[in-house]
């Protein structure tokens, strides 16, 4: 018997909307719900999120990513909504009513009305991509099969914000998923699946990121399908150490940190 299983996800129409897909056309009908998360980290409001990357990215990379979203959501718009068209989708939305799964729009996950809601669905296992919230106990111990989050990196190096930015800033030669149980910290719990994948010198961060994306996908399945395979047995989940002695941290680079990117060959496209 399948799980029943929910999704938090960012909304964000470029990248996610690809892994959304895989994931739902694997598992759409144990699926009872999707939680649309903002893109806006650590309690900081849209416009200090754009000025933040604005500063980041700088004029050229910041409009052409606006002007990518802003398309996305015009397209969106007419392609999924007037025309009814899921041959392409837009926008997570548009995935979800792809293949009839119900969306809520962001709310705080952690609160009782939330809860409850997850409880009325009988959700016992999260599913968390990209997601900016953190999961907080009571919603961690109501969800029996526990929530696994999605990370682009190896961990338990590059916990925190933007890691395919950070591999590339210091010269790694390869970069990674890590599928793993959520605890109290961040990117802290055990890992139920990692995946690799090499990073060559012409490599630019919208390389990397589509490449890390096509990962995660394939990452989240397996896991997924590893999770329902352990409930079905009654036994514990088979996971690897992320071993805390062993982590880096990083978060919203400075402009020191985009100059080291740059001298390692590296463009943002």
């Amino acid at each position: 018997m399948p799980l029943t299983k929910y999704v938090f996800i960012q909304d964000e129409g470029r990248y996610l909307t690809k892994v959304l897909d895989k994931y739902l056309r694997e598992f759409a009908d144990s699926t009872a719900g999707i939680n649309l998360q903002p893109i806006t980290q650590a309690k900081k409001s849209f416009a200090q999120t754009l000025a933040e990357f604005y500063r980041l990215y700088g004029p050229v990379y910041f409009l052409k990513k606006c002007w990518e979203q802003g398309s996305a959501k015009v397209l969106g718009k007419i392609v999924n909504g007037v025309l009814g068209s899921t041959s392409r989708c837009y926008s997570i939305g548009a995935v979800a009513r792809k293949y009839g799964v119900p969306v809520d729009g962001p709310c705080d996950v952690n609160s009782e009305a939330f809860l409850k809601h997850l409880r009325d669905k009988g959700v016992s296992f999260i599913v968390s991509i990209s997601g900016t919230q953190m999961y907080r106990k009571a919603l961690r111990e109501q969800t029996m099969h526990g929530i696994v989050n999605c990370h682009g990196a190896l961990l338990p190096k590059y916990r925190g914000l933007m890691p395919s930015f950070w591999t590339l800033a210091n010269g790694e030669k390869e970069g990674g998923v890590s599928v793993h149980f959520v605890d109290a910290k961040l990117d802290n719990g055990p890992i139920v699946v990692q995946r690799r994948y090499r990073i060559w010198p012409h490599d630019t961060l919208e390389d990397v990121m589509a490449r890390s994306k096509d990962l995660a996908a394939e990452c989240i399945i397996e896991c997924v399908r590893k999770v329902e395979e352990a409930a079905e047995r009654g036994v514990p989940v088979e996971t690897m150490p992320n071993d805390a002695s062993r982590m880096t941290h990083f978060s919203m680079p400075t402009a020191e940190d985009v100059r080291r990117f740059r001298a390692n060959g590296h463009r943002f496209f």
